[in-house]
């Protein structure tokens, strides 16, 4: 039997560095991409100390935990036992739920004359065409899957009640605001994927150009910028949606230098965002005047901890 060790090492990099991404997408943890890269290089270089004489020390449970425990050490770091003890939680949480979907769909193809060969329970057949065309196409997918579900559980998380300290800075205006998570506010610009959230006139007023509220009573807003100064021109995009009565129409909004989201003791910075501005009031009973759209903080990046 052959085995092209330097294919099997190329795949293992490859899934371990989607792995460490999930991992650190699913904590939102930052690292830079040496550690990154060198964390994946350590993860996959166990296919190549299996066919050494060093196999013996990544053999039993304990030689993996601790090898495991060195990858995750040098992709993310040590800063708390706690917060180490997180990060190798949720790459084995990752490992296991992929590791599992991609068994899952290789046996779901199969028939029974795969299971009547009885190779299958004593030999680890290494390079079987089905194995390899189940891990190159199913484990992309399953990551996918996988990204895509654990968003939907932090979005289910919020509620209409979740409110949040926000700070927007345009230039050298500094406006906070009270924000509610809206779970259904889904609009992005279609040019660049930026999120949209939603400030109203009380918070601002006098503070950024009076063209760029959108009047309550209004259609859509006017497409005429003229007495908007050069440096908020440079800003503002049109953004369509679909109105309730299934009309589309176009919002006006504008790119802010910063937002900073407080939520739950962390900071979140989102670094891709717009800003459309309403004339009306968004809470009838005053307890927020801006409403976040949740991508905001799926993709925002964490930049400070309470303690």
């Amino acid at each position: 039997m052959v085995v092209y060790l330097d294919a099997v090492w190329a795949l293992n990099l490859f899934i371990d560095a989607c792995l460490l991404k999930l991992t650190a997408l699913m904590l939102k943890r930052q690292t830079s991409r040496l550690r990154f890269w060198s964390g994946a290089f350590i993860a996959s270089a166990i296919v190549l100390i299996l066919f050494t004489p060093a196999a013996f020390v990544v053999d039993g449970p304990f030689g993996k935990l601790l090898y495991s425990a060195m990858i995750i050490f040098v992709a993310f770091g040590f800063h708390r036992i706690s917060v180490f003890l997180q990060n190798l939680a949720a790459f084995y949480f990752t490992s296991f739920a992929i590791g599992g979907g991609l068994f899952a769909v290789h046996y779901f193809f199969q028939d029974g004359s795969f299971y009547a060969n009885s190779r299958f329970l004593n030999t680890m057949n290494y390079g079987d065409p089905i194995s390899w065309i189940t891990v190159i196409v199913g484990f992309p997918a399953l990551w996918y899957f996988s990204k895509k579900r654990l968003d939907q559980t932090v979005v289910r998380k919020w509620n209409s009640t979740t409110l949040a300290d926000v700070t927007v800075r345009f230039l050298d205006v500094c406006i906070e605001t009270k924000a509610m998570i809206d779970s259904g506010n889904k609009l992005v610009d279609p040019l660049t994927r930026a999120p949209v959230m939603f400030l109203e006139k009380s918070v601002c007023a006098g503070r950024v150009p009076e063209e760029l509220f959108q009047k309550d009573n209004a259609s859509s807003p006017s497409l005429n910028l003229e007495g908007i100064p050069d440096d908020w021109r440079n800003r503002i995009a049109w953004v369509p949606y679909r109105a309730v009565d299934g009309t589309g129409q176009l919002t006006l909004a504008a790119r802010p230098d910063q937002v900073l989201i407080l939520l739950d003791g962390k900071q979140i910075e989102c670094t891709k965002s717009l800003v459309a501005f309403v004339d009306h009031s968004l809470s009838s009973s005053g307890d927020f005047n801006s409403i976040l759209n949740p991508d905001m903080l799926l993709h925002g990046k964490i930049i400070e901890t309470a303690s």
